[in-house]
């Protein structure tokens, strides 16, 4: 189950970043930070590369409903990368929410804001 999940996680957030380069043709964060405050992309395309970062982070975060892989990868893992899981990959997720999403795509996040507070919720519950 992990490894489907982080996979199909990857998969979206690397589309979704060829969609960005394909679109303004940069990796440049700091250019692509400063086209999100007057909107990264045009319409649907801007919809869909937030809807593949947010979908990969949200699988390593895990953020419900993207959470089911992680009782399954506790139970089986040894206790070492156990730890690792805690400490490293789920403070990645969190940090590229903070790191990726808010400065590429402000507009977004205001609108996704109120449903992405109610899967925090339904996370820490």
């Amino acid at each position: 189950k992990f490894f489907v999940y982080t996979f199909l996680g990857s998969v979206a957030m690397l589309l979704a970043f060829l969609g960005i380069y394909f679109a303004k043709g940069t990796f440049d964060f700091a250019a692509l930070a400063g086209l999100g405050k007057t909107g990264l992309l045009a319409g649907k395309l801007q919809w869909l590369a937030f809807a593949g970062i947010f979908l990969g982070l949200a699988v390593k975060v895990p953020l419900f409903p993207f959470h089911t892989w992680l009782p399954d990868a506790y139970q089986t893992a040894p206790t070492s990368v156990s730890m690792v899981l805690t400490g490293a990959l789920s403070k990645m997720g969190v940090y590229g929410f903070i790191r990726l999403l808010v400065p590429l795509f402000p507009n977004e996040i205001k609108i996704a804001g109120p449903w992405l507070l109610a899967l925090v919720i339904c996370s820490i519950v």
